[in-house]
């Protein structure tokens, strides 16, 4: 007898542990993936030309374009480092996710470098500058106080800065603006591993059990005092010629609190600099010195 013919069965599931489930499948057809343009090369992809060293900082895509200076104040103290020695480097608006560091800035030597491929960050930095400039205001002062008042700016004005910007509600546009990406769904956990990143930081620096905001201002106040004491009637710090690598460390965070147009909502920041009528002037000087 001959054998009854099949029925059509309906097609099988795939079976593969790849395979994507059906209710998956008709979502996509729905709402298909988009696809983007290709990415650019890597910054080690080793056809790259620079015939210029590049830094990559915190910046808007316009100021990096223009060689502003950079919101954040680790990148605008070695941006204004460079612009002493008067090494031109171009500038890339960058995060610290693609630093190999984990941290912004960091730079990349022109492809004339013997090293042109391995990004400097750090004190690697200034080794890069001393080697390529002959100018004398690269040279770090030798003073044995100034290890003494980095960690005054390291323990007493930069917690006060993370505060402001980072953790004071009033500030949450001006953080959102220059760190978060415009979507909400992003920003939103984003801002409260900023937050929490910055309070973690504070704690650890200040060594207190909790944040105590006036405290901490009170602290940068007096921390700005002593600078100001300390550079007391020179032009540059430790009287210096020319202004050296811990005058770029104090502009970093002077220039950045007094900027009219960086955004800041209060003046809890500014306050901190009232009195300091030298490192006002120390900031209008350098400031001339690198940008004018």
């Amino acid at each position: 007898m001959a054998a009854a013919t099949a029925a059509p069965s309906a097609p099988s599931e795939p079976s593969s542990i790849f395979a994507v489930p059906r209710p998956i499948r008709s979502l996509f057809k729905l709402f298909p993936l988009r696809t983007y343009e290709p990415e650019p090369l890597p910054a080690r992809a080793p056809d790259q030309t620079r015939p210029r060293a590049r830094l990559y900082v915190f910046s808007s895509d316009e100021d990096a374009l223009r060689g502003r200076p950079s919101f954040n104040p680790t990148c605008l103290k070695w941006q204004t480092y460079l612009r002493m020695a008067n090494i031109q480097v171009d500038l890339v608006p960058s995060t610290n996710h693609a630093s190999p560091s984990g941290a912004l800035p960091f730079l990349l030597p022109p492809t004339t470098d013997s090293r042109p491929d391995i990004p400097l960050t750090g004190t690697n930095i200034s080794h890069y500058v001393h080697k390529y400039s002959s100018y004398s205001s690269v040279r770090e002062s030798n003073s044995p106080r100034t290890e003494a008042y980095l960690s005054l700016i390291a323990q007493s004005i930069r917690p006060a800065w993370l505060h402001a910007l980072y953790i004071s509600p009033g500030h949450t546009p001006l953080l959102a603006r220059l760190y978060l990406p415009p979507s909400p769904l992003v920003s939103t956990p984003l801002l409260h591993t900023l937050r929490s990143a910055a309070t973690n930081e504070i704690l650890k620096t200040t060594r207190r059990p909790l944040l105590l905001p006036e405290q901490l201002y009170s602290d940068a106040r007096t921390a700005f005092q002593t600078l100001d004491t300390v550079l007391g009637f020179d032009e540059w710090f430790f009287g210096a010629p020319e202004p050296a690598l811990f005058d770029a460390e104090v502009f970093a965070y002077t220039h950045l609190i007094l900027d009219a147009s960086f955004g800041w909502q209060d003046d809890a920041l500014g306050a901190c600099l009232e009195g300091c009528d030298r490192l006002v002037e120390h900031r209008r000087r350098l400031y001339e010195w690198c940008w004018h």
